[in-house]
């Protein structure tokens, strides 16, 4: 496939990178995130430092790496990581993982990566979050590249062969990981699965199909939120789709990612698995659709063998199966007292009073718990 047809989709390189800065520094949506991040410091020495910057490498590390420590350090109890010894520095790898916030999810394991010695990876960029040219060039100066959503069968598939090849071309010849999450668009009831879609993708146009999947390194990741992300938005979002064919309005998206930003997070907890290449010995003669599916099932196995489960991920199981069998083990009365009045804060927001809201907010909380059981 000719480069011409990547560069409708890469990042930004550092030739375009001091006009796009240029733009984001002076846009006012910038200078509420900053507002946020720098509320006591002189504001107009933090934009005359961000106008000096002319790469993208130093505007992941002089304001994403800070923003994103900053924002869980205003927001959350901290940031735990795990599984870096499953990787291979000199390695590049196609990090698939669960998605629970727009932005939060990749950025926060950039900085894992980061902070860790490891490269900074591309992340996919879906084109319907393309809303505007600020959240472009903030997306493409964080090396985000545009992955297309939607269309006919044929442009699906045509898009599918197109974004393939250019994850292969980044992995391969460029030596830089990708992220991508496991499936489209955040998971709002916090039930976490695989589409098998995904996986079709990276084997499509491939005669040997098996190859194709050890070329991309697969290495599946998992990240927990004790609060999760955008909780209320979620149950209102899940609740209208259920009623009619729910449209979002205009702006909807960049709400939910300043949501994401400011809500409280609880624990943060990031675990990167194992190389899937480590189970994909004797497949060779597995046909397409099974081969999807049996990688679909060893990345969910991943994900929810690393969910780091909390008090009340298991106080909304028991709700939810109308039990008590972790009461007075992984909760007690005064935790499930505050999931409730947490729960009622945060559907109070909605100022709609229903119960089916409740309902899916147990739901999204206890769904971490039921995965975890179903493989143990």
């Amino acid at each position: 496939m000719e480069q011409s047809n990547f560069d409708k989709l890469r990042p930004y390189n550092d030739f375009e990178a001091k006009s796009a800065i240029a733009r984001v520094v002076d846009n006012t949506e910038f200078k509420k995130v900053l507002n946020f991040l720098y509320f006591n410091e002189n504001f107009d020495d933090i934009i005359s430092s961000f106008k000096k910057i002319e790469t993208v490498s130093e505007f992941q590390s002089k304001f994403s790496d800070y923003a994103i420590k900053k924002i869980l350090k205003l927001t959350s109890k901290g940031l735990k990581i795990s599984g870096l010894e499953n990787l291979d520095k000199s390695k590049p790898y196609l990090f698939i993982a669960n998605h629970r916030d727009v932005v939060l999810d990749s950025a926060i394991m950039q900085v894992a990566l980061l902070n860790n010695g490891y490269r900074t990876s591309q992340i996919t960029f879906g084109s319907n979050l393309m809303t505007n040219d600020f959240i472009v060039d903030l997306g493409k100066l964080n090396k985000m590249f545009t992955f297309y959503r939607g269309g006919s069968k044929l442009r699906i598939y045509k898009n599918a062969l197109l974004h393939s090849a250019y994850m292969k071309n980044v992995l391969i010849n460029e030596n830089e990981s990708i992220w991508i999450a496991q499936s489209d668009g955040r998971t709002k009831d916090g039930n976490d699965r695989t589409q098998k879609s995904l996986i079709k993708m990276l084997m499509v146009g491939r005669k040997d199909y098996l190859e194709a999947l050890r070329e991309f390194n697969v290495v599946p990741v998992t990240i927990s939120y004790e609060l999760e992300p955008c909780d209320y938005l979620k149950v209102y979002e899940l609740y209208m789709s259920n009623l009619e064919n729910y449209t979002k309005d205009e702006g909807e998206d960049f709400n939910s990612i300043l949501t994401g930003i400011k809500g409280e997070k609880g624990e943060v907890n990031i675990v990167f698995g194992k190389p899937i290449n480590n189970s994909l010995h004797d497949l060779e003669n597995v046909e397409f659709n099974d081969l999807a599916t049996m990688v679909c099932d060893e990345i969910d196995f991943q994900v929810y063998k690393s969910y780091v489960l909390q008090k009340w991920n298991y106080v909304a199981w028991d709700m939810f199966k109308n039990s008590d069998i972790y009461l007075n083990d992984k909760y007690n009365q005064d935790d499930k007292y505050k999931f409730l009045k947490y729960m009622d804060n945060q559907l109070g927001k909605l100022k709609v009073d229903n119960s089916e809201f409740k309902n899916i907010f147990i739901n999204m909380y206890a769904n971490p718990v039921i995965n975890f059981r179903s493989i143990k």
